[in-house]
């Protein structure tokens, strides 16, 4: 067992957006344009569901073994060998995503930033960021991107104002000409990048309320949802898909679009300068599961015993896994799905059995029913049903207009993205009720107590 850690349902969420989203910044979206062409923004509404299922048996994992991270469930679960093979599966897993975002982040900074510089030398540094953060915990990654995590958050909002004079919606349309199937399989893409919300398993023991946080996760994924919906669209407002379609780093090159004065030049590195703390955070909390797992073998009650052995293997492996910077594009946008896809279900529906087999005590009801919190929460909670559903119908109904006017296409996008907004302020609702009923509930035990 590792030594206690805790972060609240704020820290949760904003690391939920911090993980998944700022991945998909590099170069990503490309594939996804490559496939749905106009529609590709239409592409984050399955991915999302997905995530949210992820979610969900985590949270039940953290009732069924309250104070266990994921690596110790499984040793709990299949024993030492089949316990030990399966983490080491896991483990791999987790190696993936470390070296697909330090190698395509090394890329990226030196074609587009530092390019006499020799990429060994910028992963190198880039490493020793995460070895320096591995002596931590995930509190002082959450407490980090805290700081950080509005500013990105406003940023990516702006966008479409700062691009406001380059914009044409005429670049969009006409909107859902893409056949069904092709915004299915641009919703598939995705999935491995949302996949990567299973490295909370890592940190399951930092959370003692499953409920609160399975809705502090969720409320996280409804605000990636929403972004990168807003990003996609105004990336092909702006470029349209032909062009989108066939930049290594397509948002890199957006944001080198803004021209706000003559003499305010390089926008694009004040931009930067806000995402890349945040990514970092995103690779620190992915090394710091590599690190939990790494340590679940071996016993330690601290897991960075292994951190510098850890960081000269990522900084190697890296290196030789993806020598091109399109090895790295087409793994994440293909190959890396199908890995999750193939891996992760059967792990999740194991899972999801084995915690419902266990014999758990109630769960200590944070919300009495009858109260109006109670009626707000389950308002949020049928709220956050719906919008999803309503999602899935605007699309499917929207299909289905034979004449692909404008007007209906401008109308189907509209309702889109009000679904969206309604399904990321019903999960911040939800969240909250829960959090609010959480702190009454410590305050009536304490009152009683001091009796």
């Amino acid at each position: 067992m590792i030594h206690k850690q805790v972060i609240n349902h704020r820290q949760i969420a904003w690391l939920v957006f911090s993980l998944l989203m700022t991945g998909m910044m590099i170069s990503f979206f490309r594939a996804v344009i490559q496939v749905a062409k106009m529609d590709a923004w239409f592409s984050q509404i399955v991915p999302a569901c997905y995530a949210i299922l992820v979610a969900y048996v985590l949270s039940e994992l953290v009732h069924a073994y309250p104070g266990k991270n994921l690596f110790e469930i499984m040793f709990i679960i299949c024993g030492k060998w089949i316990g030990g093979f399966i983490n080491m599966i896991i483990l791999f897993y987790v190696w993936m995503i470390l070296a697909l975002d330090i190698k395509g982040a090394a890329d990226f900074v030196r074609i587009s930033l530092l390019p006499h510089t020799p990429l060994e030398i910028i992963l190198l540094v880039f490493v020793l960021l995460l070895m320096y953060y591995g002596k931590t915990s995930l509190e002082v990654a959450a407490r980090v991107n805290e700081i950080y995590f509005p500013a990105y958050f406003i940023m990516c909002f702006l966008l479409y104002f700062l691009l406001m004079n380059e914009y044409s919606i005429e670049r969009l349309e006409p909107i859902l000409s893409a056949s069904l199937e092709r915004i299915f399989v641009s919703n598939l893409l995705p999935i491995g990048v949302y996949g990567n919300i299973l490295l909370f398993g890592a940190f399951l023991h930092a959370s003692s309320e499953s409920r609160l946080m399975f809705a502090a996760m969720k409320h996280g994924i409804m605000i990636v949802c929403l972004t990168t919906t807003i990003i996609v669209l105004i990336l092909l407002g702006v470029m349209g898909h032909i062009i989108a379609g066939r930049l290594n780093f397509p948002i890199y090159i957006l944001v080198q679009q803004i021209h706000l004065t003559d003499f305010l030049d390089r926008v694009e590195m004040v931009l930067f300068s806000m995402w890349f703390p945040v990514f970092s955070i995103k690779v620190i909390v992915a090394y710091l599961a590599f690190l939990v797992g790494v340590g679940s073998f071996g016993g330690q009650m601290h897991y960075n015993t292994y951190n510098a052995p850890a960081g000269c293997f990522m900084v190697v492996t890296s290196l030789l896994a993806f020598p091109k910077v399109s090895d790295i594009d087409q793994f994440l946008s293909y190959s890396f799905t199908l890995y999750v896809l193939i891996f992760q279900v059967p792990l999740l529906l194991f899972l999801f059995i084995a915690a419902r087999r266990k014999k758990q005590k109630e769960s200590e009801i944070l919300i009495p029913k009858g109260t109006k919190l109670h009626r707000f929460f389950r308002l949020m909670v049928w709220g956050g049903i719906i919008s999803i559903a309503g999602c899935f119908l605007t699309i499917l109904i929207g299909d289905k207009i034979g004449d692909k006017s404008p007007a209906a296409g401008i109308a189907t996008a509209i309702i889109y993205i009000v679904f969206l907004v309604i399904g990321a302020l019903a999960s911040y609702g939800e969240m909250q009720a829960l959090n609010h009923g959480k702190h009454r509930l410590e305050r009536s035990t304490q009152q009683e107590d001091s009796r």
